[in-house]
């Protein structure tokens, strides 16, 4: 595991632990990435999938005029953290899971999901 997602794991289980409540932290953080799209997040997707055959070339740059499939991505994710937001006020934390999930196994669906999210190319 490099650095990049031993970090992004320990801010996942921080995130987690501090996320019991009526609002959780770590959905409202995946809302705000989907509705702004910062660089930040994007370069940190690809730091953690570095290594994996599926990568993106690294040409791939931000498309700021969105293509409909961009948009429909964006709201399906928008819909589904409503829904995971919700359901964290549960005593597990669903959403915070879901992201260690992702570190540790790296499932090409959510590199997908982020290229659409952000515009990118298809591959």
């Amino acid at each position: 595991m490099n650095s990049i997602r031993v970090k992004c794991f320990l801010v996942l289980l921080m995130l987690s632990v501090i996320g019991f409540g009526p609002l959780s932290l770590t959905a409202l953080i995946g809302m705000y990435v989907v509705l702004r799209r910062p660089e930040w997040f994007d370069g940190v997707v690809r730091e953690v999938y570095r290594g994996r055959t599926f990568v993106p070339a690294e040409d791939d740059t931000l498309n700021t005029t969105l293509s409909p499939s961009a948009i429909g991505a964006r709201i399906r994710c928008l819909f589904a953290l409503v829904l995971l937001l919700v359901l964290d006020i549960a005593p597990f934390p669903v959403v915070g899971s879901i992201g260690i999930y992702v570190i540790l196994v790296r499932p090409r669906w959510f590199l997908d999901l982020v290229s659409r999210i952000y515009g990118h190319r298809p591959r």
